[in-house]
This record gives C-alpha cells, structure tokens and sequence, in this order.
C-alpha cells in the first residue's frame, strides 16, 4: 500500500511542470485531499492549503520522488543549498518560494522535458494539497488574468524596475484587481493546471527590466531566485504564532 501510495505521489509530482504542449486552460479542480509525502517536515510546520497567512518554508527541498534535468544544486539529502526565505533583488526583499508547504518540483535553467531542450524561466513549486499562493513581496498589480501560456496568472511591480509572475493558478482571488497596491504576503489564488502545464504547481518568475503595457510581460528578463543574496528580517526568527506580517 505504501508502496503504491509513494509511487502515485512521485508520478503526480514528475508531472507537476510547465509542459511543452497545450493543456487544458483551466481544471476546475480544488486540489487534491489527500496529503501527499512530498515535503519534507524539515521544511516547517504543516500548514492548511487555504489559511490567509504565508508561513515561507524554514528550508526548501525537491519534491520527494522527482529528478528534474535543471534541478537547483542541492546536497545529498535533496536540500537547496542556496535557499533562504527571502532575497533582496535590487533593494526589494521577495519571498523565494511564495507558497506554504512547497517542495522544488523545477528548477530555473535550460530544461529537458518530453525529449526538447528549452530554457525554463522561473522555479516550480508544489504541494500537496494545492496551496494558495501569496505575493511575494508589496507592490502595485499590473497584470491579473488568462495569459497564454502561463495561464491564469498575476503580475507585480515591486519597484526598481523588479517584478514576480504568478502562473499557472486554479483561479486569481476576487479582489485581485489591476491598479491595486498589495502587501506582502497578500493572497493571490491558489496552485492550478492552467496554461501549458502538465500538472498544479505554481511557475514562479523574478523579473527585471523596464515594463511594457499591452505585452503581457514579455520583454522582461528572467531571474534565478537562487542567485541573489539573503534578506535578513528579524521577524522570521519568531515562532509561526508570534510571528509579524513583514510590511506592515
């Protein structure tokens, strides 16, 4: 049984990745029930899939079960050796997995999936069940909708010409709305399977460059989340319970 179980776990999780290939547009699923073992407990507290709150993982693994050809390095236990909650990019503080509960299902880099070679522009994060997906950092929303492939997808301005893309989501919260300011942590929606996608994961970019309106984000230039240095916030080192929503 347990045999079984993990093995389900690792095929729903190799196929949790940005396809090559159309897939349907959007699932209409909510995210599985079950509770899948493909995070690792060392990467913080067990949290429910639909709490308001972003508890940003203590420590980031791959997803048990899963070996990806642009996989971040890692060490022999299969934690990311640069991760770390948060990253300044360009003086703005992100969250570098903004989702709770996440496990590394793909990395940043040029990927092999389905026998083709393409770069792959942000990281792929998932959980079991789906999580919701929050803001990674405060900024202005300038995109919120279907967006090709990506999907339902939101798009940030946090300012110094840095930006985070959110795609692939189940559905984008009904107070999403383009114009808004959102603060960290702000919810967005929740893991999907829309766009080109094989499974529900969130394809999570750091974007920089000078924003052109009608595009859709294109032009701008991806980032590896796990190039930049650490953001220290003493707010972090709290327990789940006490701790402050940064920003405010």
């Amino acid at each position: 049984m347990f045999r079984s179980a993990f093995a389900l776990s690792s095929l729903l999780l190799v196929l949790a990745a940005c396809a090559s290939n159309p897939a349907p547009v959007r699932n209409g699923q909510t995210g599985s029930s079950q509770q899948y073992d493909n995070v690792r407990p060392e990467s913080g507290p067990v949290i429910q899939a639909n709490v308001e709150r972003l508890y940003p993982n203590e420590r980031l693994f791959l997803c048990r079960g899963i070996r990806v050809s642009n996989q971040p390095t890692t060490d022999s236990d299969g934690e990311v050796v640069n991760y770390a909650r948060l990253v300044v990019v360009h003086g703005v503080p992100l969250v570098t997995a903004p989702a709770n509960n996440a496990c590394v299902s793909s990395g940043f880099g040029m990927r092999t999936l389905n026998g083709r070679t393409r770069p792959h522009n942000g990281l792929d994060i998932t959980s079991r069940p789906a999580s919701r997906v929050f803001s990674g950092g405060a900024g202005t929303i300038l995109e919120a909708g279907y967006n090709s492939g990506y999907g339902l997808s939101v798009l940030i301005d946090h300012g110094q010409n840095v930006y985070t893309r959110y795609a692939h989501l189940e559905y984008v919260e009904d107070d999403i709305e383009v114009g808004q300011t959102v603060h960290y942590g702000k919810p967005l929606g929740r893991m999907g399977a829309s766009g080109h996608v094989t499974g529900i994961h969130l394809h999570y970019e750091i974007l920089t460059g000078r924003y052109q309106a009608g595009v859709w984000g294109r032009g701008l230039t991806p980032q590896n989340p796990f190039d930049f240095p650490e953001w220290i916030d003493p707010r972090l080192a709290v327990n789940s319970d006490e701790a402050a929503q940064l920003g405010q």
